[in-house]
């Protein structure tokens, strides 16, 4: 999948009124990384199956939010996941599909596709601002 494929894939998922700049993570110094940007760093890490059991721990509940559900009911299952994981290859956090990987569970299926992401290949200005999910 190509960066305007995502770029796509995260439009229809937002819908009309949120852009791909809207999402984004901020460190406490204000640097700040859009999913744009990680698009584009992640965009030739090939997709793959990556099993649901293992990510069910680091899904997101949303406290019961009925809206967060029924995002969920809405969303498309076609488009991977982002996964950043350690250097032992352990999910560490779903950082963009955490309603796709929540529809996955809900419809029993046993994996979903998605980008596993080395939180240490990330390129230095972007890596800092996820500096706090590091071991």
């Amino acid at each position: 999948m190509n960066l305007q494929e995502n770029i796509q894939r995260i439009k229809e998922m937002m819908g009309i009124v949120e852009s791909l700049k809207d999402t984004s993570w901020q460190d406490d110094k204000g640097n700040k990384v859009t999913l744009v940007d990680l698009l584009k760093i992640t965009d030739d890490i090939p997709v793959k199956k990556i099993s649901l059991k293992k990510l069910k721990p680091h899904i997101l509940d949303w406290g019961g939010d009925k809206k967060e559900f029924d995002r969920v009911k809405k969303v498309n299952l076609k488009y991977p996941i982002l996964v950043f994981t350690d250097d032992d290859g352990d999910i560490i956090s779903i950082i963009d599909g955490h309603h796709r990987t929540q529809k996955a569970i809900q419809s029993k299926m046993k994996t979903i596709n998605g980008k596993l992401i080395p939180l240490k290949s990330l390129p230095p200005k972007i890596r800092r601002v996820f500096k706090h999910l590091e071991k």
